[in-house]
């Protein structure tokens, strides 16, 4: 029998766009793209900065993404499919339930990209 995964309390869609990693004619990697945006999945903003683009640099959003996505990596994108808003990844990590693995879900931390 198969257990679906859930996001608790999903309030909104998101897909992920992978980063494209290419490395240069001097050996450096480097994210210069993105794959096109995968199948949205439940999820929901758990917590938003109070003001996006202060003085100390822009604000560090939290969302909660469907574990499906795992593993995400830095400079991944996540996509809000209604808005088509997207933030930049900068860390990601699984959150398990201790009784009830179906409810498990990613913290993700990741800034908006190119929102006005």
């Amino acid at each position: 029998m198969a257990v679906a995964m859930a996001v608790m309390l999903a309030t909104t869609q998101f897909a992920v766009r992978r980063a494209t990693v290419t490395t240069d004619a001097h050996g450096t990697r480097s994210a210069s793209g993105w794959a096109p945006a995968g199948v949205a999945r439940p999820g929901r903003i758990v917590d938003e900065p109070v003001e996006d683009g202060e003085r100390d640099g822009p604000g560090v959003w939290v969302l909660g993404v469907d574990p499906a996505e795992w593993p995400l990596r830095a400079r991944d994108l996540v996509v809000e499919a209604s808005t088509g808003r997207e933030w930049v990844v900068i860390t990601a990590e699984r959150r398990s339930h201790a009784v009830e693995q179906s409810v498990g879900w990613l913290r993700v931390q990741g800034s908006l990209r190119g929102w006005s």
